[in-house]
């Protein structure tokens, strides 16, 4: 599996765009349509791509609140608690974790009330022994999946 700066160009094209046509990207970087298609479908085999996606404008959506929460959870109860929350749609992350917390949630809702209905209704389970919540005020860098 090789990968050069070419490969690397590719992929930032098709970053900006999962859609662009290999034509539009063999002309942007000055190679043949055949070059580009060759390379994609090599990196979508090697696993160097694992899919395209669909980023969603979530504000559009009407959902502006992005909160990131960490969970302290009983380790008996983990399984349980990972399973129950991996079931919920307006969850974009669910990490493991070391450090103050065993859990991190990264959730995007409607307005403050549905996030207090989250915390209030979901975070509830037996097994978590606490929470710390922190609302996101404002981007400097963008998450390139959640546009947020």
């Amino acid at each position: 599996m090789s990968f050069d700066q070419l490969d690397l160009r590719i992929i930032r094209s098709l970053d900006g765009d999962g859609r662009k046509p290999y034509r539009s990207i063999a002309q942007e970087l000055n190679v043949s349509d055949s070059t580009v298609r060759k390379r994609i479908k090599r990196m979508l085999d090697d696993g160097i791509i694992k899919s395209f996606n669909v980023l969603l404008n979530y504000q559009a959506l009407g959902r502006i609140i992005k909160a990131f929460i960490g969970l302290r959870v009983n380790p008996g109860k983990l399984k349980m608690i990972v399973e129950h929350l991996e079931r919920n749609s307006d969850i974009q992350v669910l990490y493991r974790t070391t450090g103050d917390v065993d859990l991190f949630v990264e959730i995007i809702c409607r307005d403050m009330e549905e996030l207090k209905d989250f915390l209030e209704s979901e975070l509830t389970l037996e097994g978590i022994t606490g929470t710390v919540v922190t609302v996101v005020i404002g981007p400097y860098k963008r998450c390139p999946c959640t546009g947020i």
